[in-house]
């Protein structure tokens, strides 16, 4: 009689689990392709063993697949590239992001001679209030160069202007034409 009793009432008091996850968006599965690769250019642990067999000599650069080393010209589709390292050798017609970003404003040939680029990896007061709001949420930029801080600063805005919020320890490649710009720029500032 007593099990009767007992399995009403934990019929009575049951309950369903709601599935917290965050919702998938439609695009997920077509943005893919586009998103980066956390981990992208570390070394495998293999590599890295080999690296400390052979004394790190002559593996002082590491073979990355698509890294460039040729002329400029030869991969720069927009005409503002730099030559940089080649991990870096990145025209920002091949991000897809960056393309997308150029493409709001009909199809700019640089992102760099987009209208949004100035205001969020150029302009001093905009730098100054990012890296206010950056020193509030994670406190003081080791950086003890103040145009360091702005360089670094002047990159995370313009990535997080593109690609969104990665998340920590994400990264991309920053097109050539981008870092050169923004570099000219904090040197100029003179903060």
């Amino acid at each position: 009689m007593e099990s009767d009793s007992e399995n009403s009432i934990a019929t009575e008091h049951s309950f369903d689990v709601e599935d917290f996850s965050p919702p998938v968006s439609p695009d997920a599965a077509d943005d893919s392709e586009l998103n980066p690769l956390p981990y992208q250019f570390e070394l495998l642990a293999q590599e890295m063993s080999e690296l400390g067999a052979t004394g790190g000599a002559e593996a002082a650069e590491p073979e990355i697949a698509g890294a460039r080393t040729g002329a400029v010209s030869e991969w720069c589709t927009c005409g503002h590239c730099s030559s940089l390292s080649p991990v870096e050798n990145i025209c920002c017609r091949e991000t897809p992001k960056v393309v997308r970003r150029c493409e709001q404003v009909g199809g700019m040939a640089c992102i760099t001679a987009h209208p949004g680029f100035e205001p969020v990896a150029l302009n001093p007061y905009v730098l100054q209030a990012v890296y206010a709001t950056y020193v509030q949420l994670f406190g003081e930029m080791q950086e003890t160069i103040i145009n360091s801080c702005y360089r670094h600063l002047a990159y995370r805005n313009f990535v997080r202007w593109c690609w969104g919020y990665l998340g920590q320890h994400v990264r991309v490649v920053i097109p050539s034409c981008v870092v050169p710009a923004s570099g000219r720029n904090i040197q100029k500032m003179g903060i």
